[in-house]
């Protein structure tokens, strides 16, 4: 991963667009769709104190080296059009759903293929997704309070959107969709942390491509990777991102959570011999 992806909140906030083509004037849209206000020139204002983000989008050569070494010397992030060595940090392409915003970068090195992945995931979608993130925003203060562990907090949310509620949302009766949300929230155990699992996996080879579905969605779904040195980053790269990574061997609290156990090929050859536990 060569960049940091982040949204950036800027309602109400200043944003300098350099540029007076078809360039700027999309940037613009895009940054007022985002609550920003937009401060459109063709030329650098005198100063660049205020503004949160600055963009050049002259697609002129000269100006755009000029604007990107102005808004660095103001220390203030800035992207240049179709200009990745100009900037510092890439616009991506973006699928918007409302409340829920998808954003898809090659890192600049290829825009229109960005295009292509960001079609075949509109397609994937379906078209009242906003409905159900809406309602999980309405809840979320709720759920925090009633259900205050993280982890059991975590599987409150998936059996919610496995499940009934989910589909009430999206079939447009929110109404029953909360009933159903609340009598979860006030069931005896809906706070409780329920008893752990544990998935051991003696992997074949570690080559990602490789990997089984089954391994791939307990992967997705654990709290907590254990694995030995042999496994490939690659593989470990599918968890979460929020899972914690331990060493096999080292003890650690496991109630509540979710195990996955991951022996590289060298490492189940060794359980096997007992050599490793």
């Amino acid at each position: 991963m060569e960049s940091f992806p982040i949204f950036m909140r800027l309602q109400g906030r200043k944003v300098l667009v350099v540029g007076t083509g078809a360039l700027a004037h999309a940037k613009q849209r895009l940054l007022l769709a985002a609550g920003a206000r937009v401060d459109l020139r063709d030329t650098l204002p005198p100063t660049l104190a205020g503004y949160a983000l600055v963009f050049g989008a002259s697609g002129d050569d000269a100006t755009d080296r000029i604007v990107a070494a102005a808004a660095r010397d103001a220390r203030l992030p800035v992207n240049v059009v179709d200009r990745p060595e100009l900037s510092d940090f890439i616009m991506p392409a973006v699928v918007d759903r409302g409340e829920v915003v998808i954003g898809i970068s090659t890192g600049g090195a290829s825009p229109i293929l960005a295009q292509r992945v960001r079609a075949w995931i509109e397609d994937a979608l379906p078209g009242n997704l906003d409905r159900l993130a809406a309602f999980a925003r309405r809840f979320r203060a709720a759920v925090q309070t009633r259900v205050a562990d993280n982890a059991t907090r975590r599987r409150f949310w998936e059996r919610f959107f496995d499940g009934e509620g989910a589909e009430l949302v999206m079939a447009g009766e929110e109404i029953r969709a909360a009933r159903r949300m609340i009598r979860d929230l006030n069931a005896a155990d809906a706070a409780e942390r329920k008893h752990g699992t544990r998935i051991e996996i003696d992997l074949a080879s570690n080559d990602p491509e490789e990997l089984t579905l089954k391994t791939l969605r307990a992967l997705r779904g654990a709290d907590v990777i254990v694995h030995d040195a042999g496994v490939s980053p690659a593989i470990l790269d599918y968890a979460r991102r929020d899972a914690r990574h331990v060493a096999l061997g080292e003890d650690f609290d496991v109630t509540g959570l979710r195990v996955v156990v991951l022996r590289s090929a060298w490492g189940a050859r060794r359980a096997l011999a007992g050599g490793v536990r």
